[in-house]
């Protein structure tokens, strides 16, 4: 999976992990090619990717780049959520679960305010 090819992927609303899938398939790929990185995000995201999905897509590139020691791309840090979001579209950030996955959530979640677990990250 590259990130040019995710805002569409995740723009799409019927199916099983809907919204999120492609992240957590890009995620999986940076897990198991890390000789792949580079290509995968060449490019960047498209032009006029919709806000919340780029403050996605950012916050786990942060995440995962930081973690790995890979440079961040400079669009990461423009990339930010207008509002408080969980990474999968129908997780409550105020239930009970919500709470918990913010407190134990990768730092850059705040910054960018898309929320997930550190679990995430290791999708293989």
């Amino acid at each position: 999976m590259v990130l040019g090819d995710l805002p569409a992927a995740m723009a799409e609303t019927v199916g099983r992990g809907a919204g999120y899938w492609p992240v957590i398939q890009f995620i999986k790929d940076w897990n198991n090619q890390p000789e792949s990185r580079e290509l995968m995000m060449a490019g960047g995201l498209p032009a006029g990717t919709d806000t919340v999905i780029a403050a996605k897509v950012a916050a786990v590139v942060h995440a995962l780049c930081q973690r790995d020691g890979h440079p961040i791309p400079a669009w990461v840090h423009s990339a930010r959520s207008p509002n408080d979001v969980a990474l999968v579209p129908d997780v409550d950030l105020q239930s009970p679960y919500g709470q918990r996955l913010r407190q134990n959530a990768p730092g850059v979640c705040r910054y960018h305010r898309v929320w997930f677990s550190l679990v995430t990250l290791r999708s293989t």
